[in-house]
């Protein structure tokens, strides 16, 4: 028996509560560690001292995400949030699954439980839900599924045995997305082998999760090892019910992991339209077959047999493959070309050609050859191509959403949290999905194209909810999304602002619940400021909801606010210009260093440079950070920029080496290169250089910092504009205009373009806005004539001038502009108060 020396810091005490120290067996050391934890909790890591319960199957998730380093973009989705989106998305489904079924118009469930009588009839309508999980990951949201779906049957009284018996005696809901069972006392349901109450329930409960989970929840991963967790964690929900026949043997455990596959989601050989007629006219099999072979391999109890349905539906899909490929619209324009070809080469003349007839001749053949030689390789590059080698094919992978004919149908609901990963990290793939996806933007995320992918995959009337990053609805990449989404029917979007509701990301999500229909005029939206809901985040919604009008978004921006603000935004936005129209594109950003602590310097570093080389003063400018900015003020700070730009060197001593011109540099700026170079290595790690390692990036606009401007700092609470007379450069967290207009210097102060801005611009946390250039340039601008813009130009150099004497208030003088700026946009009393209501402190 082998002996380990324990961990200095193990957790395994004894009875005193004192670490254990020394030597002990190997495996008793792993046991005892593993059964020191509580693993039936996703939200903490503490000791378990007492009260151990059967493993919680959401730790899997969790502890898979955090094994797999989000290496592939996903992230462990909260309790809160699966068990949120699972209740509405999927009650919404069931009630148009039975408006469909009987025609029933009901509003939620209570009136719908009103109306059945017949309870297995009933129980089939549930049970033919397809609920579908595109990127499954570790499979959170199906089992959050599987438990509301039981949860809805019991709500419905319709749970019955396998007798027929309604389980009424129980009271069975989601609770911290844990299906919880009570008996009428309130006690938790255990099951206990020989009694025959429990065992008629514990049967029960098995024979529903099993049909629930292979009949009614689908997913797909790229992940093989995403796959395997997922099928492992819906296997443990049904393990939860297994139970003891009459022999006291326990009852087999199905193969359930059909359901769940590998593959790339969003790329596919064969669109959902592709025709399957010919290969069911030709082929020796057909849907029927097919879907009794899924059924089959469900149910197969030896390993061999279970083998020989895998082969089965193999052959079956690659017969469908081989006949849509014969029948792809390329290889029949292929064969058609070919035919044609053959047929002008071979005709018989009887007669020689004219110089007319053989040019023409001749360029037909010409015409033909080059259109077969392209075809032939795009569909080789088809082929070969590695984008198509995880290719998922929807079409006929899941037999359970096809119809008699073959035709896809879709799911009822498809659900998720898609992968977050950077444009940069699937450029492989990037030329299909330019030509796949509406939504298709060159710097867009890839969860951007599994929303319209979902969207796809559903049938008509069906449901979607992603939780996604809220990025989309201002980025300029969610431009066509934001398309996108208009055509269809908005039933509401939950924006998380800046809460950080992943623990491992500093991603902001949202929830956005779509439906396959007519688009709406209206939709929900919520604006969700804590993570904290102690009635449950419904209750939470319910208070917190408004409606919004989805005419008046905009295609620059999506602005979440009720409908009372959107057409107050209209209504300012129809008054004015967009600012980058007004300044002639003339808004820049400041000055990205890469690496500050070499380029910025203080007020002595930067005296002592030019003590040692005075010439150093030529390239050593006044530089500010956005927090140095204050509202309608001389921006002042002791901090200064070395600014060697991008191709100066050259510019002074032409085309050299790097050794070349570092020697020329340390000639010309001795003082400043020493200082450079002892950043070196971290200077020349820097993404942002130029030509040579001691340069800036490349910047044109460096002459508009010399300029009178307005400056702008990028990330603060309300707006605080700067008017620079001194010629200061700033860092990347500011905004310049270069401009001389102090009428546009009090109009961006005012309350109402604040308003405004507040509106369409990105949230960061703690109440912070961005005030990048991309919303800056959106802000619609009075162009007055010259007598108002004389009277708030008047108005706003008294402020300037009293704010440089800090003793002087000048509250009263900027209520005065704002009133001025409210007059100008011709706004109502009303109006005005839901403006300052909004930005008030």
């Amino acid at each position: 028996e082998r002996t380990i020396p324990l961990h200095p810091h193990t957790v395994l005490k004894d009875k005193a509560g004192k670490r254990i120290k020394g030597d002990i067996n190997t495996l008793e050391y792993l046991f005892a560690f593993l059964n020191a934890y509580d693993f039936a909790s996703e939200g903490t890591e503490d000791i378990q001292e007492e009260n151990k319960t059967l493993i919680n199957a959401s730790v899997l998730g969790l502890i898979f995400e955090k094994i797999n380093g989000y290496k592939d973009g996903s992230f462990f989705t909260p309790g809160f949030i699966t068990m949120y989106m699972c209740r509405e998305t999927i009650r919404r489904a069931v009630l148009q699954k039975f408006k469909e079924a009987k025609g029933w118009e009901c509003d939620d469930l209570a009136s719908l439980y009103n109306k059945i009588d017949d309870t297995e009839e009933a129980n089939g309508i549930v049970n033919d839900l397809k609920i579908c999980d595109p990127a499954v990951g570790s499979g959170h949201f199906l089992v959050s599924a599987l438990n509301e779906i039981i949860a809805i049957k019991h709500e419905l009284k319709i749970l019955r045995d396998r007798q027929g018996k309604r389980l009424k005696e129980y009271n069975i809901e989601v609770v911290n997305d844990e299906l919880v069972i009570t008996d009428e006392d309130g006690e938790l349901f255990e099951y206990r082998p020989g009694n025959n109450e429990s065992q008629r329930v514990q049967e029960a409960l098995f024979n529903e999760k099993q049909i629930i989970i292979e009949g009614c929840l689908f997913g797909v991963d790229i992940n093989p090892n995403s796959v395997k967790i997922c099928r492992l964690r819906l296997w443990i929900e049904l393990l939860k019910h297994a139970y003891y026949k009459d022999d006291g043997q326990l009852e087999t455990l199905p193969n359930i992991d059909i359901n769940i596959k590998c593959g790339n989601s969003l790329v596919s050989r064969f669109s959902l339209d592709a025709d399957l007629s010919q290969a069911l006219k030709t082929s020796k099999w057909d849907i029927e077959t097919y879907q009794t072979a899924v059924q089959a391999y469900r149910h197969a109890h030896e390993k061999e047999e279970k083998r020989e349905m895998i082969r089965l539906i193999s052959d079956i899909k690659n017969d469908f493959r081989t006949e849509i490929s014969a029948n792809d619209p390329k290889v029949v324009r292929l064969t058609r070309l070919k035919g044609e070809l053959f047929n002008l080469t071979n005709q018989t003349q009887l007669f020689d050609r004219s110089k007319k007839e053989q040019a023409a001749w001749d360029k037909k053949m010409n015409k033909l050859t080059k259109d077969i030689t392209k075809l032939e390789k795009e569909i080789k590059e088809i082929k070969n191509n590695r984008i198509y080698d995880n290719a998922f094919e929807w079409r006929f992978e899941f037999p359970e959403v096809l119809n008699d004919d073959g035709d896809f149908v879709g799911f009822d609901v498809v659900i998720g949290n898609p992968p977050y990963i950077r444009q940069e990290e699937f450029s492989g793939i990037k030329p299909y999905l330019k030509a796949q996806f509406d939504t298709f933007a060159g710097t867009a995320d890839l969860y951007v194209y599994f929303v319209e992918l979902s969207m796809r995959l559903l049938r008509k009337e069906g449901d979607f909810t992603f939780i996604i990053p809220n990025k989309w609805m201002r980025a300029g990449y969610g431009k066509n999304l934001r398309y996108f989404l208009q055509k269809h029917y908005i039933e509401q979007i939950l924006d998380f602002g800046d809460l950080p509701v992943f623990e491992e990301a500093t991603t902001y999500p949202c929830i956005i619940q779509l439906r396959k229909t007519l688009p709406t005029k209206h939709f929900t939206v919520a604006n969700i400021h804590t993570l904290n809901f102690p009635e449950g985040m419904p209750a939470y919604i319910s208070e917190n909801k408004i409606s919004t009008l989805t005419g008046e978004l905009q295609p620059e921006g999506w602005t979440l606010a009720d409908s009372k603000v959107q057409k107050l935004l209209a209504k300012i936005r129809s008054k004015g210009i967009p600012l980058g129209e007004y300044v002639k594109g003339k808004i820049f950003r400041g000055v990205l260093t890469g690496l500050n602590e070499a380029f910025v310097v203080d007020q002595n570093t930067r005296d002592r440079l030019i003590k040692e080389d005075p010439k150093s003063a030529e390239i050593i400018k006044p530089f500010l950070a956005g927090r140095d900015i204050k509202r309608y003020q001389q921006p002042v700070s002791d901090k200064y920029l070395i600014l060697l730009k991008y191709g100066d060197t050259k510019k002074w001593f032409g085309e050299l080496s790097e050794m070349d011109a570092l020697d020329r540099m340390l000639r010309t700026f001795p003082s400043i290169m020493q200082h450079l170079m002892q950043f070196e290595v971290k200077v020349k790690a820097r993404y942002d250089q130029g030509q040579y390692w001691w340069e800036l990036r490349f910047c044109d606009y460096y002459e508009e910092f010399e300029k009178e401007k307005i400056i702008i700092p990028a990330i603060v609470k309300s707006a605080s504009y700067g008017y620079d007379k001194h010629n200061y450069i700033g860092n990347d967290k500011t905004t310049i205009i270069p401009t001389t207009d102090v009428y546009l210097f009090g109009m961006l102060n005012s309350s109402l373009i604040d308003f405004y801005l507040r509106n369409i611009a990105s949230t960061k946390q703690n109440g912070y806005f961005e005030y990048k250039p991309v919303y800056l340039a959106q802000l619609p601008i009075y162009n007055a004539t010259e007598a108002k813009k004389q009277e708030i130009e008047t108005a706003t150099k008294e402020v300037m001038q009293n704010k440089s004497r800090a003793s002087i208030d000048t509250t009263f003088d900027e209520q005065e502009i704002d009133q001025l700026v409210y007059e100008l946009y011709e706004l109502t009393e009303e109006e005005i108060k839901t403006i300052e209501d909004c930005i008030k402190p």
